[in-house]
């Protein structure tokens, strides 16, 4: 499925940040594609730099812009993300790690995101192996003073790399502070000196770069569309629990209210259970990890919703809910895996462990078939939940383009972002600018310019024809883009050829 649609603009901003601002040769990689280009394209952006400095490097290094070499990366992370749910899940047994990594592995949400080439998949990554790190020093006794200021530190930088990442990361990381701060312990105050070096770290590596990038602090200020808080809330926890927007398919209707109705039946277990009942993860475990889980849940959610109330409604729209994508995963283990232990715990009654068993059969095959159901579901269609269409995949777009030019023309991009996304999508032969640089372009052997005009740019269609006029190119002609023949032209572009009389 790796390659089964095109790119998407929001991925078009990353490739063109990563490519230094650059279109895409045809053969090569951009001799200009330095770090301080990466750098310098993505001021402007409320984007963290180290993804799209990792891609243009692996990019560099291996002379290769390929869309399956790029998207591997984050097939590598996806790697990343389930060795790190082997390790948390590495006392349980087998059959609820089996689970856990099934049930995080097959839905389509996170197909969307692992096979766009974005770096929430990274986030994801983060926001598992910081959760072990979490977890361990949790369980630190305090009595090794190097070793220990060794993992506070690491944490600490494992905080700043998750920062340079992906910006939500903030989120997550107050509720582990605030979880490891709140925790009734023995040695406290030495275990907050501990916890200061982390933040002290993380505070002394990312300051001065969120000073002089202010624009990072505005995240989203674009938003401005005017919708229902409700509806947007339930599409982000249905596409995290079922891989679809609500109402999307009965099945997926299903799903949604089965695993909430699972997480219920679980919480109900977990606090009514003796203390002393012997399974292999015990009660207190349990409810430690459950806690993290939820408090990562709800403060990143708090903010979501305070930013929707406040500012605009960008903080809740349904990617954004990649953030408690592993949480809620982890909440269903969790729950799977005490089920499995109370169903097998040695002091379980005949009639109640009946039912302990016909309900880990019941949700051990409902998740099965959620994963098939939802493999298939992206499978046949792509486009189900990334907020694609034909208009704007790029690739229909670069095929349109590449039908109605010739090999003389050369192309007029409205910035860069279009530049490297068409590029990129389907490398042409022609020349391709941008629209700032008409005026200083050497434009003398063209006799022909073709502008790709996104719907949003129509209104400035008079002012750039008066400016094509003076240097010359005083015949405009509309062409139809369509993406191949017998298909209707794409609606939300017009492609303008502006010739020489």
């Amino acid at each position: 499925m790796i390659d089964l649609k095109g790119i998407s603009s929001d991925e078009g901003i990353r490739l063109a940040i990563m490519n230094g601002g650059a279109v895409f040769p045809l053969h090569e990689t951009s001799p200009h594609a330095t770090w301080d280009a990466v750098l310098a394209a993505n001021s402007p952006y409320a984007y963290q730099p180290l993804y799209f400095l990792l891609q243009n490097s692996l990019m560099r290094v291996a002379q290769t812009h390929d869309v399956v070499f790029l998207r591997l990366v984050n097939l590598f992370f996806l790697w990343v993300c389930l060795q790190g749910l082997l390790k948390l899940s590495a006392p349980w047994r087998l059959g609820p790690r089996v689970f856990l990594l099934l049930a995080f592995s097959f839905n389509a949400y996170l197909f969307m995101h692992v096979l766009q080439i974005r770096e929430y998949v990274v986030g994801v990554a983060w926001y598992i192996w910081s959760t072990v790190f979490v977890l361990r020093l949790d369980e630190r006794e305090l009595g090794r003073k190097w070793a220990d200021a060794g993992w506070f530190a690491a944490y600490g930088i494992l905080l700043t790399l998750g920062y340079y990442t992906q910006s939500w990361i903030v989120l997550p990381a107050i509720a582990q502070f605030v979880f490891l701060a709140a925790r009734a312990r023995p040695h406290r105050w030495r275990f907050l000196e501990h916890l200061a070096l982390s933040l002290g770290i993380v505070l002394a590596l990312t300051l001065p770069y969120l000073l002089s990038h202010p624009q990072k602090i505005d995240i989203g200020r674009w938003g401005k569309t005017t919708t229902a808080f409700w509806p947007q809330l339930a599409d982000g926890f249905h596409l995290v629990l079922t891989g679809h927007l609500a109402g999307r398919a009965p099945f997926a209707t299903f799903l949604f209210w089965f695993w909430l109705v699972t997480l219920a039946v679980a919480a109900v277990l977990v606090l009514r259970a003796p203390p002393g009942l012997a399974i292999s993860l015990g009660v207190r475990e349990i409810k430690r990890q459950g806690t993290l889980a939820l408090i990562c849940i709800l403060f990143p959610l708090a903010f979501q919703v305070g930013y929707f109330l406040c500012v605009d409604d960008l903080s809740l729209w349904p990617r954004y809910f990649v953030i408690h994508y592993f949480y809620a995963v982890w909440l269903l283990g969790l729950g799977f895996a005490h089920l499995c232990d109370r169903w097998q715990a040695a002091g379980t009654r005949g009639g109640v462990r009946r039912i302990l068993g016909a309900a880990v059969v019941l949700v051990a095959s409902v998740m099965v078939a959620s994963g098939v159901y939802q493999s298939r579901s992206y499978y046949l269609d792509p486009l189900l939940d990334s907020g694609q269409s034909q208009d704007s995949n790029w690739r229909s777009v670069a095929a349109g383009l590449s039908r109605a030019s010739q090999a003389d023309d050369v192309v007029v991009a409205y910035d860069f972002i279009f530049g490297a996304s068409l590029t990129y999508t389907r490398p042409i032969p022609n020349r391709v600018v941008q629209l700032k640089e008409l005026e200083s372009a050497d434009l003398r052997s063209a006799r022909r310019l073709l502008y790709l005009e996104a719907a949003f740019a129509a209104p400035q269609r008079a002012a750039l024809a008066a400016r094509l006029n003076a240097l010359g190119f005083c015949e405009c002609q509309e062409i139809p883009l369509r993406p191949s023949p017998g298909q209707p032209a794409l609606s939300d572009w017009r492609l303008l050829a502006f010739s020489r009389r």
